[in-house]
């Protein structure tokens, strides 16, 4: 009987524990409303491709039963899926085990961190929380580290829904993905080609006379100079300049050789102008006009040198003669001029190589003349260009297309330059940037790869083809395109990789990178994003021309400063150019505090 009443007596006993078990977690289930969760940021936020959330949560005394244990696990909740973040455990008093203990008489706190990755879905969601508690004695012996675990331990309590976020902030990716900055390929082109060329002239010791029979006027390289320079007389090329100098050898008397170089100068200027005037002779009877129609009012600068100490010494020095630096030293020690021209004659009778290889060059004058390269007016090139591009030369043809400013006749120059010259990337490539202001995505990606076959990792195509991957929305390629191109030097990749920089999260960055063309919309949103609203409502008021994005973002910026008329203005504009910002203004949580506004609701239902 007693032992009966014993069983009865446990029972009894256990029953009650049970049910106080019970009762416990559903105390806790009915007052969880009294539990206060603060959300940082609310609304969730995203910022480079992740979410990070904060939560703290704020147990009040009494509520939290010493043998519960409880699995805070909150939950992301968007159309079509759901993502669970971390749980933390959160015990009583008395229980065992890892996690943050709240106490039943004191209540307490608790602090909750995660970061996740975006996925678009997300942008519509909520973050909801519902704790599920367990007696800790119900799960003696069993690893309990989430709530779906929790959710199996006997007799475990949900202790409600609750919706501590609303919605996703995704401003971050209204980045236009179609403003890329193009690289164009310069031209070569010289409007002004200048051909230079030198002759000289030689002259015996202490004379001054032309004399073409002299050893040196008769070898090979100084009679290829002046036969060279009268061939180019007789092109009929206009001269930009005619410089003549003339110097002496440093052995005589300092007045009788600047006398000696001021006279071969003249000699010189003399055989310039009779070749010069035989030629155009020679032409105005080919061409059958007068010799003044063709002739060139140009005056030769002369320049008397006097003794070449410099060329002296530098010859020397480069001879084949043994005692040449002992030589060099005897002579420059002497300070005084005609000490050291003293010295000069006496090593030319000790040294014979002195007297026959190293003083006859120097007595010499030089003719230089710079021709100037017949070009065509840029009228003709510009016509030629669209008539007869084969009829230009490479750079001729790249240079037209600067030439005019109608979009549609550059890009017809670039492509026949494709045509005329194909083994050249620049016209491929510039003619892809056109293709690509038009949106004509697919032909501009077609040369570019032509371009990249041509010539492998340049900046500027590799820019293009990440501009054109960019638009396409082949957002890996186009990173991995500008990354190269910044590495290649190209500096308008380093520009668009501030679009990347917004999706990475890195405004301040991005407002630098993107900081060299102003009144620019992902600049506008770089600054908005980098919380500087000013100026991003600055940069957007001076674009040109707003597009409807523009004045999306500017009815963001609006919202950010609780300017509700602004936004219903800026609004209307937007949704009248866009029609698809209507729906994405309805669910945008920029807009979340106007959602119960009657003229907001008129406006974007």
């Amino acid at each position: 009987m007693k032992k009966a009443q014993f069983i009865g007596v446990s029972l009894v006993l256990g029953l009650g524990v049970l049910f106080s078990s019970c009762e416990s977690l559903k105390k806790m289930a009915k007052n969880h409303a009294n539990v206060t969760y603060t959300v940082a940021p609310n609304p969730l936020e995203m910022h480079g491709d992740k979410v990070k959330v904060e939560i703290n949560g704020t147990v009040p005394p009494k509520y939290f039963w010493n043998k519960a244990v409880v699995v805070f696990q909150p939950t992301l909740v968007y159309e079509g899926g759901q993502y669970d973040l971390k749980p933390l455990i959160l015990r009583g008093a008395k229980t065992q085990g890892e996690g943050i203990m709240i106490d039943n008489k004191l209540g307490g706190n608790f602090s909750y961190s995660e970061e996740f990755d975006y996925v678009p879905a997300m942008a519509q969601s909520q973050l909801v929380v519902n704790p599920v508690g367990y007696p800790e004695k119900k799960a003696e012996g069993q690893d309990v580290t989430n709530a779906a675990q929790a959710s199996e331990i006997a007799k475990n309590v949900k202790l409600g829904d609750r919706v501590v976020a609303e919605g996703m902030m995704a401003t971050a990716t209204y980045f236009d993905k179609e403003s890329s900055k193009l690289a164009m390929v310069p031209h070569k082109y010289e409007k002004e080609t200048v051909i230079p060329h030198t002759a000289y002239i030689y002259y015996l010791v202490d004379t001054y006379n032309l004399n073409w029979r002299l050893e040196l006027n008769k070898t090979a390289e100084a009679k290829a100079g002046i036969r060279i320079l009268d061939s180019l007389f007789e092109t009929g090329m206009a001269m930009k300049s005619v410089d003549i100098k003339a110097w002496a050898s440093p052995e005589g008397e300092e007045s009788r050789n600047q006398n000696l170089s001021d006279n071969r100068a003249k000699t010189a200027v003399k055989y310039f102008n009779t070749a010069y005037n035989n030629a155009v002779k020679k032409i105005a009877r080919k061409l059958k006009v007068k010799t003044s129609a063709i002739k060139q009012d140009i005056e030769p600068t002369m320049e008397s040198m006097g003794e070449d100490w410099d060329k002296f010494i530098a010859d020397l020095r480069a001879s084949d003669i043994a005692d040449k630096n002992t030589i060099i030293n005897v002579i420059s020690s002497h300070a005084d001029r005609d000490a050291r021209e003293q010295e000069i004659r006496n090593m030319t009778v000790i040294y014979k190589e002195i007297e026959d290889e190293i003083l006859p060059p120097l007595r010499r004058a030089q003719i230089s003349v710079e021709f100037l390269e017949p070009k065509k007016t840029d009228e003709e090139i510009a016509r030629l260009s669209l008539v007869a591009p084969d009829s230009l030369k490479l750079e001729e043809l790249l240079y037209a297309a600067t030439l005019t400013e109608d979009k549609d006749n550059q890009l017809k120059i670039y492509l026949s330059a494709t045509s005329v010259y194909p083994e050249d990337f620049r016209g491929f490539t510039n003619a892809a940037a056109l293709q690509y202001e038009k949106k004509q995505y697919d032909e501009a990606q077609k040369l570019l790869e032509t371009a990249n076959g041509l010539q492998p990792n340049n900046g500027a195509v590799l820019n293009n083809l990440g501009a054109v991957a960019l638009a396409k929305g082949d957002l890996e390629n186009a990173r991995a395109y500008f990354e190269n191109a910044v590495k290649a030097g190209n500096p308008e990749a380093a520009y668009n990789m501030g679009v990347f920089q917004i999706k990475d999260g890195e405004y301040a960055q991005a407002v630098a990178s993107l900081g060299s063309d102003k009144c620019m919309y992902n600049l506008a949103l770089a600054q908005l994003l980098n919380g500087k609203i000013d100026e991003a409502k600055g940069t957007l008021n001076c674009m040109q021309e707003k597009t409807p994005d523009a004045y999306y973002l500017l009815a963001v910026c609006a919202a950010r400063q609780d300017a509700k008329a602004d936004v219903i203005s800026n609004l209307r504009q937007a949704i009248q150019g866009k029609a698809a910002l209507k729906a994405q203004a309805q669910k945008d949580v920029e807009f979340l505090e106007l959602r119960g506004d009657a003229e907001f609701q008129g406006l974007v239902k």
